[in-house]
């Protein structure tokens, strides 16, 4: 190994322990790794930018901005009042409520669009029912997370598998869809067991809100219409997007700025207020640092260990596939790891033998799944940590991953039973 790709590890390292330790502040731990490697050279700064997603930027941004002017609508107030007095209060049932359609929506929408959704109206929820908030926030990003796995457009590392592997819609459906919703009753148990002490109490709010006329929780009902409508468009678009042969970025980005354009709002207050700055420079500087990873050929050389180790051996390169992308999505953005991992994934399929498919799906469950361990697994997680964080309601790594990881354990050995179960045949 070189002296960049050590470098370029121990600063990996190294940011990854200043961001638990909350010693710094994870857009600037991100951003300072990020100029050292540019600035050591490990990775030159043209070739740094080619690393950036700017699908992943632009559709955040895009989003919080459409989120944002809804929000002041009192849409999500609306929403939370309807789903308290149709769970009749009832707190084990609402977080169910919650999960199952977090899981749902991210399913047929990015993870990160569902959680910007889905957020404003669970921090209104928590609020209305007075319970704690950190159950409902980080089952929510767990639930995005798995929903996601379910489908092509679910989640990015299944749009880079499909477009590479040349799978379909459909594909993902009858492959996926089965091990996804099983994890997902899996975990929402799991966690209802987890969480048991915080989901007591709140029914001595349900009188209250059975009382509350949600109509009169609108504050301005012509500019949610228009701003709803916006989403609705963007959301349409997304699902259309590999027709129009335009990137979700772009449908997000023309969404909001059209949307400024005709609403009677101070565009310049929206851009600043509610675009999360932060989170923007976080994602910015980690892609930086996982190509710098890529660059200097650790990621190459963790890829020629897998494949030596498990050449000859199928199933067990299918479960180690899911096992190993799991783990290591837990603490590498799983956009960049699939990029990488996806040629693995052919490659090992030629020296075992077997066919690329399977493998392919152990990858995706491994990536999206494992996204659950750490805020660097998942975009969907830092979105909902620096909501919680807006809201007074902050979420540290450490908090995080203590449960995120127990989730990604449990779902991988239900995957991993699943696999065996569905592919073990084949072998």
């Amino acid at each position: 190994m070189s002296i960049q790709a050590v470098a370029a590890s121990v600063v990996f390292i190294l940011t990854i322990m200043v961001i638990a330790t909350g010693k710094m502040r994870r857009s600037v731990a991100a951003l300072l790794a990020a100029s050292l490697l540019m600035g050591l050279n490990i990775i030159p700064a043209q070739k740094a930018v080619s690393y950036i997603d700017f699908n992943t930027i632009g559709l955040l941004m895009g989003m919080m901005i459409i989120v944002g002017v809804i929000s002041g609508t009192g849409l999500f107030q609306y929403i939370a009042v309807l789903t308290v007095k149709a769970t009749g209060g009832r707190i084990h049932l609402t977080y169910i409520a919650v999960l199952a359609v977090t899981a749902l929506l991210s399913a047929f929408l990015d993870n990160v669009t569902t959680v910007l959704l889905i957020s404003p109206v669970v921090i209104s929820l928590v609020d209305l029912m007075d319970v704690d908030p950190f159950p409902f926030l980080i089952g929510e990003a767990f639930a995005s997370n798995i929903g996601g796995t379910a489908t092509l457009v679910g989640d990015p590392p299944n749009m880079i598998i499909g477009s590479f592997a040349h799978f379909s819609f459909m594909d993902f459906i009858v492959n996926l869809t089965p091990a996804v919703a099983l994890v997902m009753v899996i975990v929402t148990a799991w966690l209802l067991y987890h969480f048991r002490k915080d989901l007591e109490g709140g029914e001595r709010a349900t009188e209250r809100i059975a009382k509350v006329d949600e109509s009169k929780l609108i504050k301005d009902r012509g500019l949610m219409i228009r701003a709803s409508t916006a989403m609705a468009l963007v959301v349409a678009g997304f699902v259309v997007h590999h027709i129009l042969d335009l990137p979700a970025s772009v449908i997000a980005l023309l969404g909001a700025t059209v949307l400024l354009a005709v609403v009677p709002v101070d565009g310049d207050e929206v851009i600043h207020r509610d675009i999360e700055w932060p989170t923007i420079m976080f994602f910015v500087s980690l892609f930086i640092i996982v190509g710098a990873l890529n660059e200097t050929g650790v990621i190459t050389a963790a890829s020629e260990l897998f494949i030596s180790f498990f050449k000859g051996r199928p199933l067990a390169a299918m479960v180690a596939m899911l096992w190993f992308s799991g783990l290591v999505c837990a603490f590498i953005n799983n956009v960049a790891f699939t990029v990488t991992f996806v040629y693995v994934a052919r490659d090992l399929a030629a020296s075992t033998g077997m066919a690329a498919a399977p493998l392919f799906w152990a990858l995706s469950l491994g990536a999206c799944l494992g996204g659950n361990g750490t805020f660097l697994g998942a975009a969907a997680n830092v979105v909902v940590a620096d909501i919680a964080e807006k809201s007074g309601n902050r979420i540290n790594f450490r908090t995080f991953m203590r449960t995120g990881l127990k989730v990604v354990f449990i779902s991988l050995i239900t995957a991993s039973l699943y696999i065996v179960i569905r592919w073990g045949g084949l072998f």
